[in-house]
């Protein structure tokens, strides 16, 4: 009987695999007239949020700023469609919103680059225009959004 069992278990079908996520460039909405240029900042900061999400969600696809150049006009559909092309199940589309030193939010929406479903939506605030702040929204995020 347990050879049985043993055999019948690995006959299952296995919980179905972590689906691609592919992480496109996040963007930037910056309203705060700051007299400071911070561009060499944001643009750091923004490839930081990409990597410590992919990092924390693991089975990721990155669509470079190049790949995304080669979308004009830039659509949800060319995009999607570049997603699908590395092999990517899902695509996530981040902005982030500052609107004061103190005040950002981030707006993402993770897509089925199939059908252009949405899977999830989330806006999410957080506190201080800095590397740290930047990383602990981008991991918040990042566990927000992981299947259970």
């Amino acid at each position: 009987m347990r050879l049985f069992l043993a055999l019948l278990l690995t006959l299952m079908p296995l919980e179905a695999a972590a689906q691609p996520v592919a992480i496109l460039p996040v963007k930037l909405l910056d309203t705060s007239h700051e007299a400071r240029d911070q561009r060499a900042d944001h643009d750091r900061r923004l490839a930081l949020m990409a990597e410590v999400i992919a990092a924390e969600l693991g089975d990721t696809v990155a669509i470079t700023p190049e790949d995304v150049a080669t979308c004009q006009p830039e659509t949800t559909e060319c995009l999607l469609a570049l997603a699908r092309d590395k092999g990517a199940d899902q695509a996530l589309f981040i902005v982030t919103q500052k609107t004061s030193t103190l005040i950002l939010q981030m707006f993402a929406n993770l897509v089925d680059v199939q059908t252009g479903a949405p899977i999830l939506s989330r806006n999410l605030n957080f506190r201080g225009d800095n590397d740290d702040s930047w990383r602990r929204a981008a991991r918040f995020l990042a566990r927000d959004i992981q299947p259970d």
